[in-house]
């Protein structure tokens, strides 16, 4: 039994004014890349994760991977920003010629694969600062789900950098979150608020997803699409349902060391609480038939 926490089946939405102490728990591995602020973990329990979400974006958006109107061909170069597990690139490797170039940046390299094929590479980077020689290289670059890793004033430097790495007339392909859960459900609009004061205290760009379009266009990007997607998420919506559910709650789980570290914005003053709140939350989706995870995916193309 969780005695004396702040979250509740009946609390209200908690005022602001509360101790911002460290609350105890068992951690998980995160990154420590310098200056970077994602707030997601590096583990295997992430990596299953991750593979479990590639099955779940590919079937909203269908059997595309390539989004932009372009077919790949040998000689070409793609490049997946924010690679993680490299679960997109070596999708995408069964679907291209052999002489395709892949390559995968991402800060954190515990996540990579451990064999990849010859004309796959993995490295240790940022996309805010991608290598110099990569000017003018790549035909198409990939980037998702970096909205729990970029802040309002890192989106604009990464634009300007996939811009520069991208040969003329390449393409840009993103996705990104929009919104999630229920807003109809008592666990879901407080923990959207709860991410809302996260993202704030990390000044993390939590609607990005609105913002991306008008970005793209200021960092000199042409033929800028958006593309809406609804994913029905909880058991009402059968076994794919439970599979968005399942990742996306686990996204949420994920976020327990960041948020339990910064003293649970007044939400939640226990990792008991913490759990609980998940676990409600998840029941919460099961049973509300109008809960989504709503994403967006972009893709613009660079000047010839």
């Amino acid at each position: 039994m969780i005695q004396n926490a702040v979250y509740t089946r009946e609390s209200t939405i908690p005022s602001k004014d509360h101790i911002s102490l460290p609350i105890q728990h068992r951690p998980r591995s995160y990154q420590s890349f310098p200056g970077a602020q994602y707030i997601l973990p590096s583990d295997k329990e992430e990596q299953d994760r991750l593979e479990l979400q590639h099955r779940v974006l590919q079937r909203a958006i269908g059997p595309r991977l390539v989004i932009p109107p372009l077919a790949l061909q040998p000689g070409d170069n793609v490049l997946d920003c924010g690679t993680g597990s490299g679960i997109w690139l070596t999708d995408l490797y069964q679907r291209v010629p052999s002489d395709v170039s892949l390559f995968g940046i991402d800060i954190e390299p515990r996540l990579f694969p451990t064999a990849a094929p010859a004309n796959m590479q993995f490295s240790i980077g940022t996309a805010t600062q991608l290598p110099t020689d990569w000017s003018n290289t790549f035909r198409l670059v990939n980037q998702r789900l970096l909205i729990a890793a970029l802040s309002a004033n890192e989106w604009p430097t990464v634009l300007s950098e996939i811009k520069r790495v991208l040969i003329p007339g390449g393409w840009v392909q993103l996705l990104e979150a929009k919104r999630w859960g229920t807003e109809k459900g008592e666990f879901s609009v407080k923990h959207r608020k709860m991410l809302e004061e996260l993202f704030a205290s990390r000044n993390l760009l939590i609607d990005c997803s609105v913002q991306l379009p008008h970005l793209l266009k200021e960092a000199g990007f042409e033929n800028v699409h958006v593309e809406e997607y609804k994913l029905p998420a909880g058991s009402w919506a059968g076994k794919d349902g439970e599979e968005t559910r399942d990742n996306f709650i686990n996204v949420f789980r994920g976020m327990k060391t960041p948020i339990l570290n910064a003293g649970g914005f007044g939400y939640v003053d226990s990792e008991e609480g913490y759990e609980e709140w998940m676990k409600d939350m998840s029941k919460e989706w099961d049973v509300m038939e109008d809960t989504t995870v709503d994403i967006c995916v972009f893709y613009a193309q660079k000047s010839a």
